[in-house]
């Protein structure tokens, strides 16, 4: 092995963790966000694809002003909106309306809030967030990750 083999060693070692990345983000296209959350929960080889679902899909977030309705409402641009955090300062959000009520946790009616994941990961950097909290598979996802995902890493 020669002086500079070191780095031809990384170099193939980062081509095949970006093939492995590429073809779990193939063979995952089929997987409601739930069951990649699941898998992700398990393997990490799955954060990617998750986290790309999260930007574009519709999240949940518990709201604490906003009325609960039994239609959709849109609000207004420069509406403010206080979200509803954990005990430990963390954000809750939800793949679903069902999974806010895991576990028999919030046993009520809630206000809360749909937004693609990408919207209301900028309207709230810096903070933690939780995925399904109240579930058996959750996910939470740093300030950095939203960082990263907002810029584009994943």
């Amino acid at each position: 092995m020669g002086l500079f083999d070191i780095f031809k060693q990384k170099n193939e070692t980062s081509d095949t963790s970006e093939q492995t990345r590429t073809e779990v983000m193939v063979n995952t296209e089929h997987l409601s966000t739930e069951e990649l959350l699941k898998k992700a929960v398990k393997d990490t080889s799955y954060k990617f694809p998750l986290y790309n679902r999260l930007l574009t899909e519709e999240l949940i977030v518990i709201s604490a002003n906003v009325a609960v309705s039994d239609t959709y409402q849109y609000l207004e641009a420069g509406t403010s909106v206080e979200l509803y955090s954990l005990p430990g300062g963390n954000i809750p959000l939800f793949t679903s309306i069902d999974r806010i009520f895991d576990n028999g946790i919030v046993k009520e009616d809630v206000e809360f809030l749909k937004m693609s994941g990408a919207d209301l990961f900028s309207l709230a950097t810096g903070e933690t967030f939780v995925v399904n909290p109240y579930s058996e598979y959750k996910k939470k996802i740093t300030p950095s990750e939203v960082n990263d995902l907002l810029d584009g890493y994943y």
